[in-house]
């Protein structure tokens, strides 16, 4: 059988489930970012290793354009020609990048879905 319970009682208890349901999500969110930050940090220095490779490898296959042109042009302006096409590819790459990075959803969706649902089950029990 349940006995009744006084408003401060239930004014209290209702506080106390309400403090302990923001700590759980703010665990949630803490848990949620450091898995994150522990992926991007990972994906980040293999990005890193592949890109001090990939520069050392395209330098040298640039170095040969540019010696393979030299049989038909000055060597200076089969480097300039090289250089040129090279940095174009750069820019093409770093705009290409930047429109990458901007998509990116860097927000917390399982902790948002939470509190959504507690909202929900909040507001359902008091009215």
């Amino acid at each position: 059988m349940q006995t009744e319970r006084s408003i401060p009682e239930l004014t209290k208890d209702m506080a106390f489930h309400l403090g302990d349901m923001f700590r759980n999500e703010l665990k949630l969110a803490r848990v949620e970012a450091t898995e994150g930050v522990k992926s991007f940090s990972g994906a980040f220095g293999q990005l890193v290793a592949g890109a001090v490779m990939g520069s050392s490898a395209l330098t040298l296959g640039l170095m040969a354009v540019a010696y393979g042109l030299s049989e038909f042009m000055p060597m200076w302006s089969a480097a300039g020609l090289v250089a040129l096409v090279a940095a174009l590819a750069a820019w093409m790459f770093v705009k290409a990048g930047q429109k990458a990075m901007v998509n990116k959803d860097l927000s917390l969706p399982r902790t948002r879905e939470q509190v959504s649902r507690d909202i929900e089950a909040i507001s359902e029990h008091v009215h």
